[in-house]
């Protein structure tokens, strides 16, 4: 009777023990197992989306921002060559070489003639410089006078017409005479204009401008 009894207290002792163990490898099964992550809501969603959204925003701004910097580097020079070339458009041509003038006394006489008043000057002053003779130095002296009289510098023409005189043996004379009337005639000193005009009248008689002499002596 006590063997029938001890053999169903047996089976559920054993049972028992096997639900246990059942139940244990269970939970220990489960512990291993990793969390699954919870579903992520339509909320979280779209803040995802406007999170990468503004980083790669933010990425293109940084590069504009960049290429900007270039475009103002690039702005800059050609702004600088802009303004050397409008500087440069409006300048005025550079004045055309001067030819070389030939230097002789004929040349100047010619020069004279065509009333290029400067190269003419030029000219006679190379002349003396470089040691003309005498003969012919009184002559340059008297030419450059003329020229500066048809300038209208009539106080250099005096100068000139001056020197001309003191070669005693200058043919000039009685010609530098009458442009020295003249001259002073036109700056106005009237008393030396007429004493001017009398020595060509009364010293050179024989002179090609006595008669013009003589009427302008008249008139003052």
């Amino acid at each position: 009777m006590s063997s029938r009894i001890a053999l169903p207290a047996f089976l559920i002792l054993l049972f028992s023990l096997i639900g246990c163990s059942s139940e244990e490898a269970t939970r220990t099964e489960q512990k291993a197992m990793p969390a699954v992550p919870p579903k992520p809501t339509r909320e979280q969603i779209k803040i995802d989306s406007l999170e990468t959204e503004n980083v790669n925003l933010k990425q293109k701004l940084v590069k504009l921002e960049q290429d900007n910097n270039t475009l103002n580097v690039r702005l800059t020079d050609v702004e600088a060559k802009l303004r050397a070339e409008i500087e440069k458009a409006s300048a005025p041509p550079p004045p055309p070489p001067q030819p070389v003038l030939t230097v002789t006394y004929e040349a100047g006489q010619q020069a004279f003639a065509e009333k290029n008043y400067d190269d003419a000057i030029k000219i006679f002053q190379t002349l003396l410089d470089g040691g003309i003779g005498e003969d012919q130095a009184d002559n340059c002296h008297y030419w450059m006078g003329e020229s500066y009289f048809g300038k209208k510098e009539y106080a250099e023409a005096v100068k000139h017409f001056d020197v001309a005189l003191q070669y005693k043996t200058s043919e000039k004379k009685g010609d530098a005479y009458f442009m020295l009337g003249r001259s002073y005639e036109l700056q106005g000193d009237k008393a030396k204009a007429k004493e001017m005009f009398e020595k060509v009248v009364k010293d050179y008689p024989t002179n090609n401008n006595v008669q013009k002499a003589k009427e302008h002596w008249g008139r003052l």
